[in-house]
């Protein structure tokens, strides 16, 4: 191999490696960002109740923890959260997958907890899942050479995909028992859990073989991305349209690309800009929500402050089906602007 693309498949490497151990750390509401401050939550929102009936303040909210899977040594758990004293019929089913990057984390985060509870009072149940963090359980043994990393890298990424799959086929399942409609589940992540349910969808509408283990015919209802990205090798490409997708981004995100984080031979990330221009040249319904000047601490802000925003989707566009393809732009004025073209070597210093 040439000294020059040595060079750069090193990079690479290491800026996946740096970027899913910085997507590992979950970012607080605490984070100084303008947007952090600035955008309070709203509390009231005409025409967002995802049913018919208008949101629940009364009841008590139950959760419930079932098994979905068990692979050798791991057991793998999912909690439900649901209105207590109601017989719910046909309720859509919102799956979480947390952040961590694809190293730890846990599925029962009381950071999560109110956007939990938000879309529990408001019509749908919610199932919180484990998938196992490969990347966490590595050591290694030296620096393993860029194309042995990509892929263990893309190895971890497909076997969350592989349990949200299994987590998904589950749930389908409970229809009876949970008054659930298996046609409208929609999955929904944050960081690394962000790429998993991105990936979930791009490999189903691809075909590929993982996706053999959804149910025959199964389609998600929709898609909510806190700052995630697709991985491939090649520009991104659909064989049929996707489900609705909402996307969350900070556009100087150090971590997990706004853009891509792409090279020829190994591949890379495609971040939520790009994945929202090739939805939009398909005509396919997207809400892409762009947070300028904002980094990483959109992987979990969102779940505080764009409430609403997220109900409206819900309502709007995964149960009303309604085909709109959304850009909102949101800037602090007078905000300091921060960096937003990143190299690789940019993402490798961020994160070391």
């Amino acid at each position: 191999m040439k000294t020059a693309e040595r060079i750069i498949l090193i990079a690479l490497a290491a800026f996946v490696l740096s970027s899913c151990r910085g997507s590992s750390e979950q970012p607080s509401d605490t984070d100084t960002h303008p947007y952090a401050e600035a955008a309070e939550a709203v509390t009231s929102y005409e025409g967002t109740e995802i049913l018919a009936h208008a949101a629940d303040s009364t009841r008590e909210i139950l959760m419930e923890t079932e098994i979905f899977a068990i692979k050798g040594a791991d057991t793998l758990r999912l909690d439900r959260y649901f209105l207590s004293g109601i017989e719910q019929t046909d309720s859509p089913v919102v799956v979480f997958v947390f952040g961590g990057g694809f190293r730890f984390g846990e599925r029962y985060s009381e950071m999560f907890v109110p956007y939990f509870e938000f879309l529990a009072r408001h019509g749908c149940t919610v199932a919180s899942i484990d998938y196992r963090t490969m990347l966490g359980r590595i050591t290694f043994d030296g620096r393993p050479s860029p194309v042995d990393f990509m892929n263990i890298l893309q190895s971890a990424i497909d076997t969350a995909v592989v349990d949200l799959y299994d987590a998904t086929r589950y749930i389908a399942q409970q229809r009876g028992a949970w008054g659930i409609d298996p046609e409208k589940i929609v999955i929904s992540g944050s960081s690394a859990g962000a790429i998993t349910v991105l990936q979930a969808e791009y490999y189903r509408c691809n075909s590929h073989s993982l996706a053999a283990r959804l149910p025959e015919g199964f389609r998600y209802a929709g898609v909510i991305s806190f700052a995630g990205a697709i991985s491939d090798k090649q520009k991104l490409h659909w064989q049929t349209l996707p489900c609705p997708v909402m996307l969350f981004h900070g556009n100087a995100d150090g971590i997990v690309p706004f853009r891509k984080a792409h090279l020829p031979i190994l591949g890379g990330l495609w971040g939520s800009e790009t994945i929202a221009r090739s939805l939009e040249s398909l005509d396919s319904p997207c809400h892409f929500y762009e947070i300028d000047n904002a980094g990483h601490e959109i992987a979990s802000l969102p779940m505080s402050r764009n409430l609403y925003d997220i109900a409206a989707f819900l309502s709007r566009q995964v149960i009303d089906g309604k085909p709109l393809s959304v850009h909102t732009f949101e800037t602090v004025p007078e905000a300091p602007a921060a960096k937003k073209r990143f190299t690789v070597i940019d993402y490798i210093k961020n994160n070391t």
